[in-house]
């Protein structure tokens, strides 16, 4: 008998072609959005965690309020870690390594004396380069690496704005009379973020020393040996530096395992934002599935009549439209999964290329087993709830009426 309410069911979709496949795009718009933001987010968490849990050992030390993966380049407040900071971190029990950032003032040079401004440089450890910057932030050219000498990176704005010429990749500039050779341009970042590397000269610490003669530490990151203690070592971190400096809140010291841990909970929040509001689309969907049944059951009421009147019980009747309705739904989660893995794929393209020069950060979208199955499943309820209403009404018709209607 499901044989035969399930060929009745696909024999009504066939021959009203066009309007199912009307209402099938509904569904399959739905399912593609949250399919689409699935793989999406869990491709972002990847692309994070990869970024991060290398340097899950390791906290970052700064003067103020403390470090965020959404400003890494904080405000100079003015005030700095001194020698004896960095030395008593390097004492604690635990403490596998300290590097530093240091940042000043210079003047810096191009095509000739007369084109000088002066800036803030900063100062940094490569390994501190590589935790705070890579290669997805820059516009041209590469990070520094371990050996490299008198080469620097600029911001967007010292390169293209601030001289008469542009500052291309390999051009000399000249920082308080020294020479050294730009390695790499930030990306253009504008106004968007509390702090920018539009104005940034970023060369290493040696090479900072040798040009300005002075050693302002701003950020330390400080690198652990047992991984599984990084928080308690942070929080012994900056007890220490605010007892050197007599305040509660000097300094502040993050781990890079809690940065991560509040960038995936934001995505989270925003992933589960963005679906609920994809999941109009599916309460839409599931008014026009009740839309075209209940068109349906109009249209064949004569055929309904005659069915009953053969014998046909309201349980059949009511089988055959929620079958229908069913198929409608399955048949546009299919397609809207599909679509949506092909849609995850090309946005996850773009965003990698976002950026002057494409610079984004390396991103796949994720589709997980469970993404794919909850696509199908939310399809299935919503066609069978949206075929529960014209199915009852299908069955409740008295069949000599239905028999009598024109």
């Amino acid at each position: 008998m499901f044989r035969d309410n399930f060929n009745l069911a696909y024999k009504n979709i066939k021959e009203r072609l066009s309007r199912s496949v009307l209402t099938l795009l509904g569904i399959s718009i739905g399912i593609m959005a949250i399919i689409s933001l699935m793989g999406i987010g869990e491709g972002m968490n990847v692309a994070v965690e990869g970024e991060l849990s290398s340097l899950s050992d390791t906290i970052i030390v700064s003067v103020g309020e403390g470090f965020s993966i959404f400003s890494p380049n904080l405000d100079d407040t003015g005030e700095y870690l001194t020698e004896r900071d960095i030395n008593d971190l390097e004492r604690i029990p635990g403490v596998k390594e300290v590097n530093t950032q240091l940042t000043g003032m210079a003047s810096l040079s191009f095509n000739g004396d007369e084109n000088t401004i002066m800036t803030t440089i900063t100062g940094m450890e490569i390994e501190t380069m590589n935790i705070q910057y890579g290669l997805e932030d820059l516009y041209r050219g590469s990070i520094l690496e371990n050996g490299d000498q008198s080469k620097i990176l600029i911001g967007y704005d010292v390169a293209y704005e601030y001289f008469d010429n542009d500052i291309q990749i390999g051009s000399r500039v000249k920082i308080n009379g020294k020479k050294f050779f730009v390695n790499g341009i930030f990306s253009k970042q504008g106004m968007g973020g509390v702090s920018t590397n539009d104005d940034l000269l970023l060369l290493t610490s040696r090479d900072f020393q040798k040009t300005t003669g002075e050693s302002n530490i701003f950020i330390a990151t400080v690198s652990v040996y047992d991984v599984t203690e990084v928080e308690s070592m942070a929080l012994e971190i900056e007890r220490t530096i605010n007892e050197n400096h007599g305040e509660d809140d000097f300094a502040s010291a993050t781990s890079m395992s809690s940065i991560l841990d509040s960038v995936q909970n934001i995505m989270g929040i925003l992933q589960t934002v963005l679906i609920a509001i994809a999941s109009i689309a599916l309460v839409v969907a599931s008014i026009g599935i009740m839309n075209t049944m209940l068109t349906s059951v109009m249209e064949r009421t004569r055929e309904i009549g005659i069915m009953k009147a053969i014998g046909g019980t309201n349980k059949d009747v009511m089988s055959i439209f929620i079958i229908e309705g069913l198929l409608l739904s399955l048949i546009g989660g299919a397609s809207g999964i599909i679509l949506g893995i092909i849609g995850s794929t090309g946005v996850a393209a773009a965003l990698s290329n976002m950026g002057p020069g494409g610079g984004g950060m390396p991103l796949e979208p994720v589709i997980t087993f469970t993404a794919i199955a909850l696509g199908l499943s939310v399809s299935m309820i919503v066609g069978i709830l949206s075929s529960i209403y014209p199915a009852w009404k299908a069955a409740k018709m008295s069949p000599i009426e239905a028999v009598r209607y024109e």
